[in-house]
């Protein structure tokens, strides 16, 4: 049965990994100078070789083809084929977060007073260390601080902060980094080249984007892109990871740049329909308009682009754009995120958001027009669409609270830093009594600098 690539690529030696250099280094040097600490902790996120590292390092120090502790373990030694396979007798490998009691780490310590059976240290590997209960790291303390001379210690945590201080002071701490998309990318396509996999750079680029630094989630995605035919491209690998395509986001740029509501509101839809989450489509189009702007100020830096949409399209995309556009669209998305998490009905707020980046089209003399966003500074119109457009800002700037009551009003009037806003009989003194503060809301989706004076009308009751 063939390895997954992530277990058929798992370096074997110090030498062979990739993207740690400071570990690799320090390591190293700890075994050539015979400086071995009695604990160690591996922290970072997922996938950047903690576990691989303890193996490693484990071997190293119980190799049994040389009579120290050596850099180059063998791999074919008894010793070393057993730490691979994870049945050594001298090393054990345990997941806290299963074995996590105060009786397991009882046990452990008794445990590590036996001598090694064949190797020159006792190694404990504690993977997902935060998962232990206090309890349990309480009663392994005095242990890791004066272990038994043959016990070696190595902890892996992703959550440093959740290991107790008194535990992390008695080690030699590793900080294991994300690593980079150039790192990944090339160790991808060495081994899409030894396997045989037929897919572009700037599919593999995609890869290493949407995997976080993580190397393991970036060999399981090319795994999964391997089973695709013919040379897999970056739209593919997107869609395979459940992301945003790149036509989905130009349908949304053309949309928005012809003034269409019907396209646009038809690419949201078409997109939800597809299972995408409102918050990824906003999160996606963030990182598009923040690549426009990073191309219109510098063209030539493209390793700092990270949307689906590639560089020829983006190129298109910002000649179309203004600077102005752009930045106001940008904060207008960050805004909508935020408030994303505290909406009952996502999918609206989508469209909404949509729909308030949608440049308007402000007359000029003699039938030309000119085109500014949506969201920045305007006209003081009175017209309903106009108005109405400027209370939904508010409404998407306003904590969930102060919208709840903001969503009763209406905005009547809107001129010359003088506002109208109608509310209910009932609510007047509650609108009057937090009036400062909806004129700042007022105020900053108008993008104004002058204050806004807002006078509250009592709706008519008809009877």
């Amino acid at each position: 049965m063939t390895q997954p690539l992530h277990l058929a690529y798992r370096p074997q030696t110090l030498a062979a990994l990739v993207g740690q250099p400071y570990v690799q280094t320090a390591l190293t040097n700890a075994i050539a100078y015979q400086q071995i600490a009695p604990a160690y902790l591996f922290n970072g996120s997922r996938g950047t070789g903690k576990t691989s590292t303890a193996r490693i390092f484990a071997k190293s120090l119980n190799c049994l083809s040389d009579e120290a502790p050596t850099v180059t373990p063998c791999g074919t030694c008894q010793s070393c084929r057993s730490i691979e396979w994870s049945n050594s007798l001298d090393v054990t490998e345990i997941d806290a977060a299963s074995h996590n009691g105060v009786d397991e780490a009882r046990e452990l310590t008794h445990m590590v007073n036996l001598a090694p059976v064949l190797g020159r240290y006792r190694i404990v590997i504690l993977d997902e260390c935060h998962q232990l209960t206090t309890q349990s790291q309480n009663a392994l303390l005095k242990c890791i601080e004066e272990p038994p001379s043959h016990v070696v210690f190595i902890l892996c945590t992703t959550e440093l902060h959740k290991v107790l201080p008194t535990i992390a002071s008695r080690c030699q701490r590793f900080e294991f980094r994300a690593l980079a998309t150039q790192v990944i990318t090339s160790q991808l396509r060495q081994i899409a080249d030894a396997e045989g996999i037929a897919i572009a750079d700037v599919a593999l680029k995609a890869i290493a984007r949407l995997c976080e630094g993580g190397m393991r989630d970036a060999l399981q995605l090319l795994a999964q892109a391997s089973l695709l035919s013919g040379e897999v491209t970056a739209s593919q690998i997107i869609e395979l990871a459940g992301g945003v395509s790149e036509s989905d986001l130009l349908n949304l740029f053309d949309a928005l740049a012809n003034h269409n509501t019907f396209k646009l509101l038809q690419a949201s839809r078409s997109l939800l329909d597809a299972g995408k989450a409102p918050r990824l489509i906003l999160s996606t189009l963030l990182q598009s308009y923040r690549d426009l702007l990073i191309l219109k100020a510098a063209p030539s830096e493209a390793d700092l682009l990270t949307s689906p949409i590639n560089r020829g399209n983006l190129r298109s995309l910002a000649d179309q754009w203004s600077d102005e556009t752009l930045q106001a669209g940008l904060t207008h998305l960050q805004t909508a995120e935020n408030q994303l998490r505290y909406t009952a009905n996502a999918h609206v707020w989508l469209e909404v958001c949509l729909l308030n980046l949608m440049p308007q089209r402000m007359p000029l003399s003699k039938g030309t027009s000119q085109v500014v966003p949506s969201h920045g500074k305007q006209t003081h119109g009175n017209s309903t669409s106009n108005l109405k457009e400027v209370w939904e800002r508010v409404l998407v700037t306003a904590q969930p609270n102060a919208r709840r009551l903001l969503e009763k009003a209406t905005l009547v009037t809107l001129k010359e830093n003088q506002a109208v806003v109608r509310v209910s009989p009932t609510d007047v003194s509650k609108f009057e009594a937090h009036a400062d503060k909806i004129s700042k809301l007022l105020q900053k989706a108008m993008q104004s600098n002058q204050p806004i004076t807002i006078a509250f009308k009592a709706m008519t009751v008809v009877r």
